[in-house]
């Protein structure tokens, strides 16, 4: 079982190859058996005679006399290093990144919340949560392709973890002991990771913290071969009395990694209760707008355009507008929201059917030369979907207006976004006869 010969085992004692760490449990076990006299069953390490520990499960039993005094014992052992292994592996599983082998969200969050507790038993005991995430990443990693992105995820986890070793000073020039907590920083998935930093009495560490997670991050990585250059948005959030649980802390700091993207990117943003204000009623209105899709509350208005040599009607421009029970939305309050959610596409799919319709009824009602044209904006989502073509195409069929009489309306901000993608759809729909502009 461990490799040592009769005569090796005789000439020494096997219980000096125990583990120093378990060598009292077993002669505990062992105490408790002639004690009791009942068996017992324990796991414990010995070494192997090629040097590595090998786990044991030992089931130790009375041998008793005649007069069922207790004599000895009787010891079984079972190596199970392997099961030892895979339940270890299996355990690492649960609380690491497959990826990083980083902590994970269920780990990260157990020792936010240990750190919690500490906080409210010890006033003097402060701490920030910083959530990182990459700007841009679902465009580079479409770009590049999932294994690309998967080794930039690894390369910024490498960064982050010599970053942050131990003895290395974080923020404030004195005293130098801001440093993040043992295993404090964590990947929640996809590009989000975050970290627990300790020791941070004033907004300005925190920040001081994110900016050089920023400039760490900023250094080209080097990719299969190509220079990739990223940014980071940062959020905040600073411990404090109204805490009482890890999942406040985490929401708090992602809602303010979302208002550094919403500033410019490449920012870092610290909490403060306005933001959550803020998001409550920004999932409110992603609700409602919802509920408004479903029951037919967005409307298409017109806006004329006029020819200013004739001054007379050439075409309409198609805007979405949310008219709910209590009266209009504003297009700069939910246009946002439904581009961020993916809300965008039902509603501009609903929008174009109806404009072309609407279009069609006005050119059978008003003859003109050339005739009335319609004109609709697309949105970066619609831009990047491979069906916009076909979506498009069977509009046309359908309303039976013809393709000259209908104009896009495309930022050049949403077409540069992917040259090639970018010339590739402006192909298509200058193939199906629209105009662009």
């Amino acid at each position: 079982l461990l490799g040592y010969s009769v005569e090796e085992l005789r000439s020494g004692s096997s219980f000096e190859q125990i583990h120093p760490s378990d060598q009292e449990k077993v002669k505990q076990a062992a105490r408790r058996v002639r004690t009791t006299g009942q068996g017992q069953r324990l796991d414990y390490r010995i070494r192997h005679k090629d040097g590595s520990w090998r786990v044991l499960e030992s089931t130790a039993n009375p041998i008793r006399n005649a007069e069922q005094e207790i004599q000895g014992l009787v010891i079984v052992n079972r190596d199970i290093t392997d099961r030892k292994h895979a339940e270890q592996a299996l355990e690492h599983s649960a609380f690491y990144d497959r990826l990083t082998d980083l902590p994970n969200r269920i780990l990260f969050a157990d020792r936010l919340q240990h750190a919690l507790i500490r906080s409210l038993r010890h006033s003097d005991y402060k701490f920030a949560v910083l959530f990182i995430d990459i700007d841009g990443f679902k465009v580079l990693n479409d770009s590049l392709g999932h294994s690309a992105g998967d080794e930039l995820l690894i390369q910024a986890a490498r960064r982050l973890i010599t970053n942050f070793r131990d003895t290395d000073t974080l923020a404030r020039s004195a005293p130098p002991d801001s440093v993040p907590s043992q295993n404090g920083l964590a990947r929640l998935g996809g590009d989000e990771f975050t970290i627990l930093i300790e020791d941070v009495f004033n907004p300005s560490d925190a920040i001081r913290v994110a900016q050089r997670i920023q400039a760490k991050l900023a250094t080209p990585f080097n990719i299969r071969g190509q220079q990739i250059v990223i940014t980071a948005s940062v959020g905040i959030a600073l411990i404090s009395s109204s805490y009482s649980r890890a999942e406040e802390l985490l929401r708090d700091a992602e809602i303010a990694m979302y208002r550094a993207k919403q500033a410019g990117k490449a920012r870092c943003e610290v909490f403060d209760p306005a933001m959550h204000s803020s998001a409550v009623q920004r999932l409110r209105l992603e609700t409602e707008l919802r509920r408004g899709l479903e029951n037919g509350e967005l409307l298409v208005y017109y806006q004329p355009i006029v020819s200013l040599d004739s001054e007379r009607i050439i075409g309409f421009e198609a805007l979405s507008r949310w008219r709910t029970p209590n009266g209009l939305v504003p297009p700069a309050e939910f246009i946002p929201i439904a581009d961020e959610t993916g809300l965008i596409l039902p509603l501009n799919r609903a929008l174009l059917r109806e404009a072309c319709q609407q279009l069609r009824e006005w050119q059978s009602q008003f003859e003109c030369d050339p005739p009335l044209t319609m004109s609709v904006n697309l949105a970066p989502k619609q831009f990047n979907q491979p069906e916009l073509r076909n979506e498009i195409a069977s509009v046309l069929r359908e309303t039976g207006i013809s393709p000259s009489a209908l104009n896009f309306e495309i930022m050049e901000t949403i077409a540069m976004g992917d040259a090639d993608r970018g010339l590739e759809v402006l192909t298509d729909l200058k193939a199906l006869g629209v105009r662009l502009s």
